[in-house]
């Protein structure tokens, strides 16, 4: 999957590849609702998705859409504990790089609030001011999976660079100067 989406019918490119993911049943596919700078973001995390599920799990996504500047994916299934915390990882790893991807573009970015509105955009197609302070930015609230389906909520900050997420040892002293 990951590099055979073609910009413009990269939606359509990913539910002929996993029709499973994207059919709902009783209602119309879903579709992602975002721009084309998330389609790699989208696809990698469909990847990951794909390469978690057992035989015989089933998986589908309820909603892919861009929600104050960031990529939010609703999903359902039934899955072993072990998919579906390797599931959820996937979905808040993609949700996080969104915030560092360009939306429109697909070039680095960050998040911006411009009258009030949220968006993840590269230098140039930035509007407003950036949205977070700089000791802020990429620091993630994720769930971790511990003994089975315990989900206990730790601090994290995303890494662009190795694609995962690193635990923050004490969440207080975000923001802080040394």
């Amino acid at each position: 999957m990951a590099g055979v989406l073609q910009r413009d019918d990269w939606r359509a490119d990913l539910a002929s590849i996993l029709p499973d993911f994207f059919t709902r049943p009783g209602r119309d596919p879903c579709v992602p609702e975002c721009g084309p700078g998330w389609a790699a973001v989208v696809d990698r995390c469909c990847v990951r998705i794909a390469a978690a599920l057992e035989p015989r799990e089933s998986f589908r996504f309820e909603s892919i859409e861009q929600s104050q500047g960031a990529l939010r994916i609703r999903w359902g299934g039934r899955l072993s504990a072990a998919s579906e915390a390797a599931v959820r990882t996937a979905i808040d790893l993609a949700e996080a790089r969104s915030l560092c991807v360009c939306e429109l573009c697909g070039l680095r970015g960050k998040l911006f609030r411009a009258e009030g509105v949220l968006a993840t955009r590269c230098p140039g197609h930035a509007e407003g001011v950036p949205a977070r302070s700089p000791g802020m930015e990429q620091v993630h609230l994720i769930r971790v999976t511990v003994k089975g389906r315990l989900r206990v909520v730790v601090g994290a900050r995303y890494d662009f660079g190795t694609d995962a997420f690193v635990e923050i040892d004490d969440v207080r002293t975000l923001g802080r100067e040394a």
